[in-house]
């Protein structure tokens, strides 16, 4: 891929203007689209909800993608969010094996066969009683978020950020707000500092670009916290009003 056009499709990505992603390569003859081209095209499709058109396209370069654990990554988010949750973990369990420090791959992982299990498939793993007590009940009542049960007995809150409350972001788009996972993670801190301030010690955050994680080993905290927040993310007026006092990343 060429540079330059590498610099700008990397720069609206980091904007999330992932429109103009799709359209700049759609220009491209399909015959002239290498392996990264797709790839930023599939990306870009995951981040518009095409889950299915990413699919498409990640698999027209499956040969070349086996040995990358983003392809692998990326296929499985999207499998992970039409619901195909037995694709979805072969993806993942491939992204991790090829790279075991990749955070992102592991909690999509556990995110897919904690899905697997809800929905009466094929059981993936055995999680004690204890340790789920009560997730799904507060799962259910997040909305655009999940819960993560991990096998350490912490438990994650996860967004994959995307057009959820855009809007709310951009009323600080001139200061470089892009509504990211840095961005989710300095609304919560606010959130967390004001309205649970007895829990700041012990709900953390992890974000990335395209994920706000929150984590903990105190699963009540967590419940607390995931049901408080998402009610505060409802509220558009309260959302803004705490997110015009967080301080950037």
């Amino acid at each position: 891929m060429d540079n330059d056009l590498l610099k700008e499709l990397t720069l609206w990505h980091n904007k999330n203007k992932y429109e103009k992603i799709i359209n700049k390569i759609m220009e491209i003859p399909e015959p002239d689209r290498d392996y990264d081209l797709v790839c930023h095209l599939a990306r870009a499709l995951n981040n518009q909800d095409k889950y299915s058109e990413a699919i498409n396209y990640f698999l027209s370069v499956q040969e070349q993608g086996q040995y990358d654990p983003l392809w692998h990554y990326r296929l499985g988010y999207a499998y992970y969010y039409i619901g195909k949750y037995k694709e979805a973990i072969v993806a993942f369990e491939e992204a991790v094996a090829l790279n075991p420090e990749d955070e992102h791959s592991k909690t999509f992982l556990e995110m897919s066969r904690n899905a697997a299990g809800r929905e009466g498939n094929e059981k993936i793993r055995k999680v004690n009683d204890e340790q789920v007590e009560g997730l799904l009940e507060v799962d259910e009542k997040i909305n655009q978020f999940s819960l993560v049960a991990h096998n350490n007995g912490s438990i994650s809150m996860i967004l994959s950020v995307g057009e959820y409350k855009r809007d709310i972001f951009q009323t600080r788009a001139e200061e470089g707000v892009e509504g990211n996972g840095y961005d989710w993670a300095s609304l919560a801190t606010v959130f967390l500092n004001e309205k649970m301030p007895h829990l700041v010690d012990i709900i953390r955050f992890d974000p990335e670009a395209d994920m706000f994680a929150a984590y903990t080993d105190n699963r009540e905290a967590m419940f607390s916290f995931a049901i408080a927040f998402n009610e505060a993310c409802e509220d558009d007026i309260l959302m803004k009003d705490l997110f015009s006092r967080a301080e950037l990343d």
